[in-house]
């Protein structure tokens, strides 16, 4: 039964229930063949299959049924929602890199975690203010260049679960270090927690820090955005969650369920916005970017960072692209669009995340005085014509 079939036969309110579709996620090859016939016997699921084994593949009916196929029901290779759920490429051996790219994914290699910043087997303290904790290490599907892969796709993760214990621990560090002022509630997909599990740890993080600002990152409204409950918006509501940041890549993502959860977070969380990975084949053009950046910008979603791909992360030399096309793709958009409209571009690192600069061609902006200590600034401006501040 292909995903547009399970959408005409099965009841609207089972398909739209969003554990109906967790229970539902395609997982295993035959799941797939169910859903798309037309893979049967194709290269696709050959390599799918070679990577079932030590990775896990999930993919909701909601996000299969987005998905462009051929009149056989065959996935189409180039359609950007079914590269990033489904490893297309040939498997190599764990712990073995490609030959010729340093930086491929191994199995080992650590993208953002170091130990000393590891105040708590789930809670990251990397940055002065703020924590990341890790809610849960799963997801409602799985995005096949996931940079924390260790912690969500492989299938014998050694990275710490959440635990009561080790929130309890967190607690008490936010305790003891009111520097911080900003808890990131991450993953994994922290929605994969119950409402009521949710209600009650951030019942408690209210408890002992009444004041700090609660951030929480989310691919639900892309994956499943059946889970923007009533239940869950009185939960953000009731407990002030202050920001949530949307993860999402393509423009077409943005289906009219998406908005649907969209407009209903708006009433619940004062800031939205979205973080999204550049990444080959899927939005590293112009008119995609565009695209994606504006019509986010139109449902009140602030389009944050653009992160170049990372490095030690599945599908490295399949995803990645070159810095210099990311900053070219940055600077069209900064000269051409609306300001809220155009994101950050980031190279994120093990140390700590680099906004890199747009001008890396031109002369750098340069600060100097003159004789009577009057400042001017020299710089390049977005038609690319020299200017000097003050005139």
């Amino acid at each position: 039964m292909t995903p547009v079939e399970i959408l005409a036969t099965c009841a609207p309110a089972d398909y739209q229930d969003w554990q109906w579709q967790q229970r539902n996620t395609l997982q295993s090859a035959d799941d797939l063949l169910k859903a798309f016939p037309g893979l049967r016997g194709t290269a696709q699921l050959s390599n799918i299959v070679q990577h079932l084994g030590t990775r896990k593949v999930g993919i909701t009916p909601y996000f299969a049924s987005l998905i462009e196929t051929d009149a056989l029901g065959c996935p189409l290779p180039d359609d950007p929602l079914w590269r990033q759920v489904a490893p297309l490429w040939p498997a190599h051996t764990h712990n073995q890199h490609v030959p010729g790219n340093a930086f491929a994914y191994d199995g080992t290699a650590e993208n953002w975690e170091l130990p000393g910043e590891m105040v708590t087997p789930i809670c990251q303290h990397k940055y002065d203010n703020r924590v990341l904790v890790r809610t849960a290490n799963i997801c409602h599907a799985y995005c096949q260049f996931c940079y924390e892969a260790l912690r969500t796709l492989e299938r014998n993760s050694q990275k710490q679960a959440f635990r009561k214990s080790e929130w309890q621990l967190t607690l008490d560090y936010l305790v003891a270090h009111p520097e911080v002022d900003e808890v990131i509630l991450s993953g994994g997909e922290p929605l994969m927690l119950s409402d009521r599990r949710l209600d009650e740890l951030l019942a408690s993080l209210r408890a002992h820090r009444p004041e700090i600002i609660i951030r929480l990152h989310t691919r639900a409204l892309t994956f499943n955005p059946y889970r923007i409950t009533d239940e869950l918006l009185a939960v953000l509501e009731k407990w002030n969650v202050n920001a949530l940041g949307l993860h999402i890549s393509h423009s077409r993502e943005i289906s009219e369920a998406f908005i649907d959860a969209t407009m209903r977070l708006r009433k619940a969380v004062p800031v939205l916005f979205a973080n999204m990975p550049l990444l080959a084949g899927i939005n590293d053009n112009y008119p995609q970017l565009k695209t994606l950046c504006m019509r986010l910008y139109g449902l009140g979603i602030v389009p944050h960072y653009l992160y170049q791909f990372m490095p030690f992360s599945p599908g490295a030399e399949y995803f990645c692209t070159p810095l210099r096309s990311g900053i070219a793709l940055v600077a069209q958009m900064k000269r051409r669009l609306s300001n809220l409209a155009v994101p950050e571009f980031v190279l994120p690192h093990r140390e700590g995340k680099y906004s890199v600069p747009l001008d890396l061609d031109k002369p750098a902006a340069r600060l100097h005085q003159d004789e009577s200590g009057n400042e001017f600034m020299h710089f390049t401006n977005w038609q690319d014509a020299h200017c000097v501040f003050p005139q």
